[in-house]
């Protein structure tokens, strides 16, 4: 029986896909700390609606009276799945292929990480717009104070500190290596430590961002996962096609994803669980 040799030329497209959908979530630094809510992201939605409710309130009940029962409100938060991410190439397959690396594969890569960017950049935009917390570095000039009065004003709307993050730009990171509350990552080790975080403050994770610019406006944020959301509508997709004009197997390939963010938990079009520096 002759010698049977296995070739994956019907799988490399779908292997590239994968390393492409793996790539954007290890480049994106903002994005996962955010709620993921692409299971609400159904095939066919251009929108969709996160439910949320009222809290109840404890009363001290009299004894021997009956206590009075109440109703929660429900409501709902809108998430619009309208952006239509789109990174496309061509190349020339002779010129590929006296190339020493391996272009399909290092382009692909490279296509991931500006859709991460791109996300990031949607994200931050995002959680300003959503910011019902601001906080003046005028009134709080340095990092530390910054960073506890947003901390301070999020808990006291309801935040949960095991679910908030401290975004900062790297001007401020500067500030931020100086105080001696700062925990720095590679103190606390490698274990659970994401992408992007620098280390720890007042029990919330530091994670930095070339995309927070400057010392003042909008160069920290601090939110709590829950408010604000992130879905991805049916995941990364990536074709081709031929493009003979430039060589006899040369390609054209295009890398696109839709998605949609905004604020929860809102209150008149603002989240309280979001806050922001202002100027």
């Amino acid at each position: 029986m002759a010698d049977a040799i296995q070739t994956l030329s019907n799988t490399k497209n779908d292997l590239i896909v994968a390393a492409v959908q793996k790539n954007l979530i290890e480049k994106a630094v903002i994005a996962p700390t955010v709620s993921n809510l692409s299971g609400f992201a159904i095939k066919g939605a251009k929108s969709f609606k996160v439910p949320k409710l009222t809290n109840f309130t404890v009363v001290d009940r009299a004894f021997g009276s009956a206590g009075d029962a109440t109703a929660l409100t429900d409501s709902h938060d809108t998430i619009n799945l309208d952006f239509n991410a789109y990174v496309a190439y061509l190349y020339d397959s002779r010129d590929a292929y006296q190339s020493s690396i391996e272009y399909q594969v290092e382009a692909a890569l490279r296509a991931s990480a500006a859709h991460a960017k791109y996300v990031d950049q949607q994200v931050i935009s995002g959680l300003i717009s959503a910011a019902d917390v601001e906080v003046s570095v005028a009134s709080f000039t340095t990092v530390k104070e910054q960073a506890l009065e947003l901390r301070r004003q999020i808990l006291q709307n309801g935040g949960d500190l095991g679910k908030v993050t401290l975004a900062i730009s790297l001007d401020k990171e500067a500030e931020m290596l100086k105080e001696a509350d700062f925990i720095r990552a590679d103190y606390m080790g490698s274990a659970n430590v994401r992408l992007g975080q620098i280390g720890q403050i007042y029990g919330m994770p530091v994670v930095i961002s070339r995309l927070l610019t400057g010392e003042g406006a909008n160069s920290m944020l601090c939110y709590d996962a829950d408010g604000f959301g992130l879905a991805f509508q049916g995941g990364v997709e990536m074709s081709e096609q031929m493009a003979n004009e430039y060589g006899a197997n040369s390609k054209r390939v295009a890398i696109d994803q839709v998605f949609g963010c905004g604020g929860l938990n809102l209150v008149s079009g603002a989240s309280p669980l979001v806050g922001k520096l202002v100027a």
